[in-house]
């Protein structure tokens, strides 16, 4: 790109808006390799991140100067607020969420290991489905159990 032009701009507003670059080529009226050479320039590269960086930048010290005020509507709610105040609540947590002071979430995994026996008892409660689904001409039946395969492992 030589210039930055108006159709420049209209590129990235339409852009930043989401639209796919078909759908701008069509608003725009211009080809979609048009719309594929603004979007791959360097310039336009850089004019974007430019704009959604003090875009970013706006709002976190949005978010940041309203913190004491959030942090305050959460500690009156929770003393005296009503149902209907839950909107509020939540949009308090948002922003202080987005300063920083989302809680931490703990997951927990667990892992158990099974005993030979358990595995052997398993393994024969599977055979047991496959006798009965076999006696009963089930022949796809999710439980049968490949023998040769189902051999517990050992350490």
């Amino acid at each position: 790109m030589k210039k930055w032009t108006g159709k420049c701009q209209r590129v990235l507003m339409l852009y930043l808006k989401g639209l796919s670059q078909t759908e701008i080529a069509r608003q725009i009226g211009v080809h979609d390799n048009t719309v594929y050479n603004i979007v791959h320039d360097p310039e336009f590269i850089k004019r974007r991140v430019e704009f959604e960086e003090k875009v970013t930048d706006k709002a976190r010290k949005l978010f940041e100067e309203n913190a004491i005020h959030a942090a305050e509507q959460i500690i009156r709610i929770s003393k005296k607020g009503k149902p209907d105040e839950r909107i509020q609540l939540d949009a308090s947590k948002e922003i202080l969420y987005q300063v920083g002071l989302k809680p931490v979430e703990v997951i927990e995994t667990r892992k158990r290991d099974y005993t030979p026996e358990e595995v052997q008892q398993a393994l024969q409660t599977a055979m047991e489905v496959e006798t009965i689904a076999k006696r009963l001409g089930i022949n796809n039946s999710r439980f049968i159990v490949d023998k040769s395969n189902a051999k517990p492992e050992s350490d």
